[in-house]
């Protein structure tokens, strides 16, 4: 049995089971109160599973909230996709009923077949001289003589459970001992695939995968490794594009029966293939494993002669990903230039991890993928060709080779310069709007502000926003000391001068966008706005430390990243209970930045995920001060 319960507390309540099998899940939302109400487990009382005879499974437990009476006026049992569309702005025209069954009782029940045939169910037993009755459409749970609601909420549902990963078989001894982070790998790690993050996410996702995998190796045991790497593989498009999201249960029923020609099975997953990242990043994935560790290279020969679901082999359906990644890279090499770099697809404003629909600013050529992500594929298919692997193919590795060198240097296209007088002027003005005492941060410019540009627009012209993206180099690349000195200013320099702020790195920063529209477009309400992700915290920590392995690095340089990882770990230590999450925010307290939960604050586009796949990674991480000696 593998269940996420989460409780909400505060003015407006709320109760969510999601199900990583079937990606299903359970919500009540609760009608506002007038005072807050703590909702939580009962003393001395666990999460239990539950097993039943007719197949149903699922978890039970003993939940207690202070307040007078919770009114549920509005609860769902669906796919977590229609769940997550419909708390982000509804269903939409066509979306089918999703209707549901009450039982009085007792128990009080709600119950409900999927577009699948899969049941999926909620008790609710009062406890502790509770009561729970019908009001009009109304479920409402009363208080019982101690003010407190008390309700035993028991989730099923009969999906077919996925094979998980006990914790000591899916870690080796080299990862951190993090019991938090232990616990939500262990959750999100199955035999059959790895599940992005829960509750919003729980299947699926190639990005998510392959960075995951790449920052976890040396944590991993090699069956996890392969189980992952399996996934994506497994789900390969015959042209070798990495499928990005995996749409399954009834929510894949839902899309299948609308399909034309139908499937045969309405059952059958649904991929999405939108994203451009993904694409380059199975194959240094692919190298670090098979080619760089031991267990994986000993192990390469009998992992890549499995078979995908389709029949073919992991070894020809790599090599078909090799070949797109080269031919994606060939126009630039020809004809260098913004208009042959790799963009979003035709027609989508997203196509990186930064996934929202204005995550770029508009841009349509992303800094990750063309300065970090290609260079970093065509090395690695370079000595997959080479390998006696997949071929070997000389003339394969050859071309990647001569691909990798006409992509040096593609930084440049991304830079940007703002006078020393003109920034200070900027982030002066950007501090007061906001509401931070910038000080500091107009103190920090004493020369011109040089950064890479998040993007590129349609007609190569760069989106003058500071970012964090500047990790996937470091972790792929071993740039110039100059490119290191500039990323490790944008990390010391405090927010809005550069990204360090009291509550971490963030990951976007719009001070210098000269344009109110663009700066609109990353405020601390948006996704990937003036927010900490923390995942990208873990991945520069994990890049730096790459870096400062080097031993061609000049002392200036070498000093300067050592006070950037310095900066960045405090940050991450200040969040440490916060770590196996996706992402937060901030609010301005006293002219400083003080942490809140993104989702739960007025104006938030969206929720953050309570576990985040990659956000598990600092199991392979260590703080400097106990890295030892570089």
């Amino acid at each position: 049995m593998a269940a996420h319960l989460l409780t909400t507390s505060g003015p407006v309540p709320r109760l969510l089971v999601a199900f990583p099998a079937g990606n299903a899940g359970i919500v009540l939302g609760f009608a506002p109160l007038v005072q807050p109400a703590a909702f939580e487990l009962a003393p001395l009382t666990t999460l239990d599973g539950v097993e039943e005879p007719d197949g149903m499974r699922g978890v039970t437990a003993h939940l207690v909230a202070r307040a007078p009476a919770l009114r549920i006026h509005h609860a769902m049992l669906a796919g977590i996709r229609f769940l997550r569309d419909e708390m982000a702005g509804g269903l939409g025209p066509g979306a089918p009923s999703l209707a549901h069954e009450v039982d009085p009782g007792p128990p009080f029940a709600l119950r409900r077949t999927m577009l699948d045939g899969r049941r999926i169910e909620l008790r609710i037993e009062p406890r502790e001289g509770s009561t729970v009755t019908r009001e009009n459409d109304d479920i409402v749970l009363h208080a019982g003589p101690e003010g407190e609601v008390h309700f035993l909420a028991t989730a099923l549902q009969d999906e077919a459970p996925l094979a998980p990963f006990p914790v000591e078989d899916l870690l080796n001894v080299h990862a951190a001992s993090d019991a938090q982070a232990r616990r939500a790998l262990s959750f999100l790690s199955f035999q059959e695939k790895l599940l992005a993050g829960s509750w919003r996410f729980l299947t699926y996702f190639g990005r998510d995968t392959l960075l995951a995998l790449h920052m976890l190796l040396p944590a991993l045991e090699p069956p996890a490794i392969e189980a992952g790497l399996g996934s994506v593989l497994d789900r390969l498009a015959p042209d070798g594009d990495v499928a990005h999201e995996e749409a399954i249960g009834e929510y894949a029923v839902w899309l299948n029966a609308m399909a034309t020609p139908r499937p045969a099975d309405l059952r059958a997953p649904v991929l999405d293939y939108k994203m451009v990242d993904d694409d380059f990043l199975l194959a240094p994935m692919a190298a670090a494993y098979l080619l760089d560790m031991p267990a994986g290279s000993t192990r390469a020969r009998g992992f890549l002669a499995c078979k995908t679901p389709s029949g073919m082999l992991y070894r020809d359906v790599l090599r078909q990903n090799l070949a797109l990644v080269l031919a994606r890279a060939a126009p630039f090499a020809k004809h260098p230039g913004p208009e042959t770099l790799v963009s979003l697809k035709p027609g989508l404003p997203v196509g990186n991890w930064r996934d929202s629909n204005q995550g770029l600013g508009g841009g349509h050529i992303p800094f990750d993928v063309n300065v970090a992500l290609v260079p970093a594929a065509l090395r690695a298919a370079a000595r997959l060709f080479a390998s006696d692997l997949l071929g070997p193919d000389p003339a394969a590795a050859s071309e990647a080779r001569a691909l990798s060198d006409a992509w040096k240097g593609v930084e440049r296209f991304f830079r940007v310069e703002i006078p020393a007088e003109a920034a200070r002027a900027r982030v002066s003005e950007y501090a007061a709007a906001v509401g931070l005492d910038g000080a500091l941060a107009v103190a920090s410019i004493d020369v011109p502000i040089r950064f890479f540009a998040l993007a590129l627009d349609a007609a190569g012209k760069p989106i003058p926003v500071m970012h964090s993206d500047t990790a996937f180099v470091l972790l792929f690349d071993e740039p110039s000391p100059e490119l290191l000195t500039l990323v490790a200013h944008d990390l010391l320099r405090p927010f809005p001068a550069g990204l360090r702020t009291d509550v971490g790195m963030l990951v976007a920063n719009p001070a210098y966008a000269g344009d109110p529209a663009l700066a609109a477009m990353f405020t601390r309400a948006d996704y990937h706005g003036t927010v900490v992700w923390s995942w990208q915290q873990a991945a520069m920590a994990a890049g730096l430390s790459r870096q400062l392995s080097r031993k061609d690095l000049p002392d200036a340089t070498r000093e300067a990243l050592l006070l950037a990882e310095r900066a960045l770990w405090e940050g991450i230590e200040a969040t440490h209970a916060r770590r196996a999450e996706e992402l937060w925010s901030w609010e301005p307290r006293g002219g400083k930045a003080v942490l809140i939960p993104f989702g739960q604050a007025r104006g938030h586009v969206d929720e953050s995920n309570a576990l985040q796949l990659w956000s598990t990674v600092y199991l392979a991480l260590r703080p400097p001060s106990r890295s030892g000696p570089r």
